[in-house]
C-alpha cells in the first residue's frame, strides 16, 4: 500500500554524491529532488522500509524484513539498453547494496539506478495545457507519424510505456525522434496481436475521437470527425 511517508529525507538531497557500480563505477550528483514515491510491502518498492508498525523496533527486529527484490524498472530499462532502443531513456548505471546499519530496515537492500534525461519537449502535462495542441497541424501530423514508427519499434522489443497518455511522450524537433518514458511497472510482453492503428494514436492523445464508438467492437474507423 502506498503512503505519504517521506522515509529519505536525511542524508539523500541535492549535493549528496551517489556512487554506482554497474555496468561500470560511476559517481553522480543529486541535483534536484523532483519525487519520492513510498510502496510499502509493495513489488514496487525502490527501497525496502519497515513493516508498518514496526518503524520504532530496534534494529535486529527491522533487519529481519530485509529482502531482495529488483525493481521492475531497473529490468526494464536494462532490457531497453541492451535492445538498443532508439526511443526510450538509455540506463545509465545502477547499484544493488544493502542498507547499514541506519538505514530503515538494516541488511536491507537498496537499488540505486540512473537513467537518460532524453531532450526534447514533453508533450503532456499532469498540471496543465497539453504541449502537444499549442504546436501547429503541421508539426503534430508529423509527430503521429514518429509515434506510429516508434511504437512498432517498441512493439518488436516487447516493452510499452507504463501509461498511454501524452505525458509519456517526449519530441526531440532537431532530429525529429519520438521517445517514450515512464517504465516503473515494466509493461512487457509479447504484442504480436497488437495493431497500431488510429487507436493508439488516440489512446495516447494525440487525436480526440468525438465519440466512444472507437472503443467499440465493431468500429468502422471513421476518424473523420475527430479533432487532429
Amino acid at each position: 500500500m502506498s503512503s505519504s511517508s517521506i522515509w529519505f529525507q536525511k542524508g539523500i538531497g541535492p549535493g549528496t554524491i551517489i556512487t554506482l557500480d554497474q555496468p561500470v563505477p560511476s559517481h553522480w550528483q543529486i541535483m534536484k529532488k523532483l519525487n519520492e514515491y513510498n510502496y510499502q510491502l509493495d513489488d514496487d518498492d525502490l527501497r525496502f522500509v519497515p513493516y508498518r508498525g514496526t518503524e520504532m523496533d530496534d534494529a535486529d527486529t527491522r533487519a529481519s524484513q530485509a529482502m531482495t527484490l529488483i525493481p521492475q524498472e531497473l529490468i526494464a530499462y536494462q532490457d531497453l539498453t541492451k535492445k538498443e532502443s532508439s526511443n526510450t531513456p538509455k540506463l545509465l548505471g545502477y547499484s544493488i547494496s544493502a542498507q547499514d546499519t541506519s538505514g530503515p530496515v538494516p541488511g536491507g537492500f537498496a537499488v540505486w539506478l540512473v537513467w537518460e534525461m532524453v531532450p526534447g519537449l514533453r508533450l503532456g502535462s499532469k498540471n496543465g495545457p497539453d504541449a502537444f495542441w499549442a504546436l501547429d497541424a503541421d508539426e503534430r501530423e508529423e509527430i503521429r507519424i514518429a509515434f506510429v514508427d516508434a511504437l512498432q519499434k517498441m512493439k518488436g522489443i516487447g516493452c510499452l510505456s507504463d501509461t498511454a497518455a501524452l505525458t509519456s511522450l517526449v519530441w526531440h524537433r532537431e532530429s525529429r525522434t519520438l521517445y517514450f518514458i515512464g517504465f516503473r511497472d515494466r509493461n512487457a510482453g509479447k504484442f504480436d496481436k497488437l495493431r497500431v492503428d488510429a487507436r493508439w494514436v488516440a489512446r495516447y492523445g494525440l487525436a480526440i475521437p468525438n465519440s466512444n464508438a472507437w472503443r467499440k467492437e465493431g468500429w468502422n474507423g471513421d476518424t473523420s470527425d475527430w479533432k487532429w
